[in-house]
């Protein structure tokens, strides 16, 4: 049955209300803001209004008018009746169509919160016609038991909750007051000032480098080492000298598997690097990251890196640091030519010229990619050619010349210390083993390996420094003994150290986190009703204002972002909100390296669906880093993003990928379903000390909520109770905690109460909330908008059933979800493929067994 009989009685009704706001100078003051002229068509009755917002009093027409319309709303009486009665979703009944709007609907939105309190006005209005019996009766709350033995009395029936206080099984350590995570500045390393004693020190590293990669290749053919992929640098040694020679003890580097030689030419500590790579305690990592990724920060050192290219990623990053500080360092990428194919070195080349940052790219061209020529993997051969489609300088020299390699370096390190942005730098040279230790090397010649071995960097060097007589021969040979037996004794230090113990298995996966983050707190007084838009960007201004470390970067975030959910930061904090090119390896790869160089970035990615396309910096590099390094890094740093279906934008920009990242180690994952939680998860996500990634739905932005005044951080790892019920236990993932309370309360009129929990954090889970809930309830429903094979619910309900007995419950669990197909373009195909009421409802009554 309609809600209105006519359109005479729709326009008596909507004249009568329309009357009313404009004698509430609190609303219609707030409404005139928007200076808009808002149209309203209707169906089933027909009608239409037109209200002018432009100024005080505001006014309307009922029936046709003449003005021209900002924005149009076209929608059904019934529909026009829910939202004034404060029970439509508006963005979901957009999204579905049940709202048809034209015009400049974000900002006819944005007044959302102040008509919110025409949902008190609307009944009132509806009663004072006599049409009392159009205002629905409230639904009913009940009031929660309270037991204070309900933990003993769950032990008794055998059920066993989880830690309470124990996120994720302890990984995450929680100190008071916010923990010191930046590496120790660099403070050695340096080589000496005078260029006669740098010429002596370089010759000093090249031996000690060569000296212990023949050392590692004698223990791998031995067997001494736990590792079947190590990769050696011989003949390779003036590269990593040549370029580290002219740095400063503050510089870093970036570097890559094959990245012995650069650590030690930046001064990495012998014994540590050695003991690493034989998997000891005593290693600089602890055993953690091994060969491809041994670290030592106390050099300056961003780590070896196993990803090809990833190299070039975070010293662009680091750079970038140093640019937002006013900072006067410079940060090296070492690279082999196979990573000049990757589309991460060409991101984060373009990336480094658009902001002119302090970034030297150092090509180690070794003829090689892996196992294949530079020919037949790149049209281009003279890989510094690259560096001209950026716009910046890009030269080839002799890499086995280290006087060539110091001149080159030099210049490009003057020219990225002073302001005018990156250089690359092609190092032809040559390695003598193979791609890595125990193949064959079938894929080259004899001959030619010969032929590069006549040009043997540290022999040349030799002869060099004796003609110049720095050195004598006797002088030569004695530094090379020295550096053979400090090898020598660092080997039997490190088969002397004992491994690692089991019990520290677990530790470095999280940095230190200030346990306030993870602490229940009470809101502060005060609330306002603003849309979840609203709210992130306040979280992010309040943030940005309180610490001059946290900065924001992304595709057109000054202007608002797609969502315009950013718009005003760029006005407000000059400087700090990067437009960036559509580069998602560039994006969240430079968030790392600013991260591990003490930043605290904050990364729009414009739509979930692309973090396909950045993954690596994600999964590899955030989520590892700090664990490979043995603990020597932090990454502090926040990936904001939009999901969800609704908004008719097909398979590729309405996928719900929570449960994609949630198996990570190393990340934290949210997922905020109203504005308080939304501003108080983000500014607790921006304290953190790890990285986390911030799910947010489209269909939210636009929600309107309560959000607390003041400084309202909401903890990490701790559930929410969005409604106390005692029948069944609903789960929501994300932003489909509304729709879920919406089918709560019409549940309760049947007589059916439903508590609904709202998880937040999906890892940290609060898993205990959930068990409590279920244990009382005695059923389980999980809904998440992604698919439901393989989703988030089935690891909430693996938790359940692990915690409590089958038998306590008196239905099987069910899992609402996505179906097992792509977000489909049709409207009608969309609805069907995700989560709604009725299927929700459904879910409920086959469980309650009705």
């Amino acid at each position: 049955m309609a809600a209105f009989e006519s359109t005479e009685q729709l326009y008596h009704v909507m004249g009568a209300l329309f009357e009313r706001l404009r004698e509430a100078p609190e609303i219609s003051e707030r409404l005139v803001a928007g200076n808009l002229v808002v149209r309203f068509r209707w169906r089933n009755p027909d009608g239409e209004a037109t209200v002018d917002l432009r100024s005080q009093p505001i006014s309307w027409q009922l029936g046709a008018s003449e003005l021209e319309p900002d924005v149009e709303m076209q929608q059904t009486a019934d529909v026009a009746h829910r939202f004034w009665l404060g029970r439509l979703n508006v963005p979901q009944a957009i999204a579905t169509r049940q709202v048809i709007a034209r015009g400049s609907v974000p900002k006819a939105l944005r007044l959302l919160p102040a008509v919110q309190p025409a949902f008190d006005i609307y009944p009132i209005v509806l009663r004072d016609l006599g049409l009392g019996n159009l205002v629905p009766a409230a639904a009913g709350r009940p009031s929660r038991r309270r037991l204070p033995f309900l933990s003993r009395l769950l032990r008794r029936v055998g059920v066993r909750l989880p830690a309470a206080d124990d996120p994720l099984l302890g990984l995450i350590p929680l100190v008071e007051g916010r923990p010191e995570i930046a590496p120790p500045p660099a403070a050695e390393g340096a080589y000496p000032p005078l260029r006669a004693q740098r010429k002596v020190e370089m010759l000093r590293r090249m031996e000690l480098i060569r000296a212990f990669e023949q050392r590692l290749s004698e223990a791998y053919a031995a067997g001494e080492l736990p590792t079947e992929a190590i990769h050696l640098s011989i003949g390779q040694e003036a590269v990593a000298v040549g370029v580290c020679s002219v740095l400063q003890a503050t510089d870093t580097i970036a570097t890559t598997h094959r990245g012995h030689g650069h650590m030690l030419a930046k001064g990495a500590d012998l014994h540590g690097m050695m003991a690493e790579i034989y998997g000891r305690a005593a290693g600089l990592c602890g055993g953690r990251g091994g060969s491809m990724h041994v670290t030592d920060a106390r050099v300056g050192a961003l780590g070896a890196n196993g990803i090809v290219g990833a190299s070039a990623l975070i010293a662009t990053g680091a750079a970038l640091a140093s640019r937002l500080r006013s900072e006067q360092r410079v940060h090296v990428a070492f690279i082999g030519d196979g990573a000049v194919n990757q589309g991460m070195f060409h991101e984060a080349a373009n990336f480094a010229a658009v902001f002119d940052l302090p970034v030297v790219f150092v090509i180690e061209n070794n003829q090689y990619g892996e196992f294949t020529a530079v020919a037949r993997h790149s049209r281009v051969t003279r890989l510094a050619d690259r560096a001209a489609a950026y716009g910046f300088p890009g030269v080839r020299i002799d890499g086995n010349d280290p006087d060539a390699v110091c001149e080159a370096a030099e210049a490009a390190v003057v020219r990225a210390r002073t302001g005018e942005g990156p250089s690359l730098i092609e190092c032809l040279t040559y390695r003598w083993h193979g791609h890595m230790e125990g193949e064959t090397a079938s894929y080259r010649g004899d001959e030619e390996v010969e032929r590069w071995k006549q040009r043997d960097p540290i022999a040349a060097w030799r002869r060099s420094l004796i003609e110049e007589g720095l050195l004598s021969d006797s002088r030569c040979r004695e530094i090379r003994t020295t550096a053979t037996a400090a090898v020598a004794q660092a080997r039997e230090a490190a088969l002397a150290a004992p491994e690692p113990a089991v019990e520290v298995l677990s530790e470095h996966v999280f940095a230190p986190e200030p346990a306030e983050l993870y602490r229940q707190r009470e809101a502060p007084p005060g609330v306002r009703r603003v849309t979840c838009a609203d709210a992130i960007r306040e979280a992010l201004a309040e943030e940005m204002r309180r610490d001059a470390s946290v900065f924001l970067l992304g595709e057109d975030v000054s202007h608002g972002g797609y969502f315009a959910v950013t718009s005003g930061l760029a006005e407000e904090l000059p400087g700090r909100v990067l437009d960036t090119p559509i580069s998602e390896y560039a994006i969240v790869g430079a968030a790392v390296g600013a991260a591990m160089a003490g930043m605290r970035p904050v990364a729009e990615i414009l739509f979930s669906d692309f973090l396909t396309t950045c993954m690596d910096p994600l999964v590899n590099q955030a989520a590892k880093l700090r664990y490979m390094s043995g603990g020597q890094y932090a990454l502090p740093l926040v990936v904001r993003t939009p999901g969800g279906a609704g908004l008719g934008m097909a398979a590729q920009h309405s996928q719900s990928l929570e449960a994609l990242l949630t198996g990570i180690p190393g990340l934290i994952v949210v997922a905020p379903s109203t504005p308080a939680d939304a501003k108080g998860l983000l500014k607790a996500a921006i304290r953190s000390s790890n990285p986390v990634l911030f799910f947010e739905n489209k269909l939210l932005y636009l929600e309107t909520g309560d959000v607390p005044d003041g400084d309202c951080v909401v903890p990490l790892a701790r559930a929410r109770i969005a409604r106390e019920g005692s029948d069944v236990t609903l789960v929501a993932v994300g932003a489909i905690g509304t729709l879920l309370l919406a089918v709560a309360d019409e549940l309760a009129a049947d007589g059916i109460e439903a508590e609904v929990i709202d998880p937040r954090t999906l890892v940290p889970l609060d898993a205990t909330t959930i068990v409590r809930s279920v244990a009382r309830t005695r059923r389980l429903v999980t809904v998440e908008e992604g698919p439901v094979f393989h989703g988030f619910g089935a690891e909430i309900v693996a938790r359940v059933l692990e915690t409590v007995p089958p038998r306590r419950l008196k239905a099987a669990p069910c899992r609402v979800g996505a179906a097992s197909v792509p977000i489909p373009y049709a409207r009608a195909l969309e609805r069907a493929a995700v989560p709604d009421h009725a299927k929700i409802r459904d879910a409920v009554l086959c469980v309650m067994g009705g």
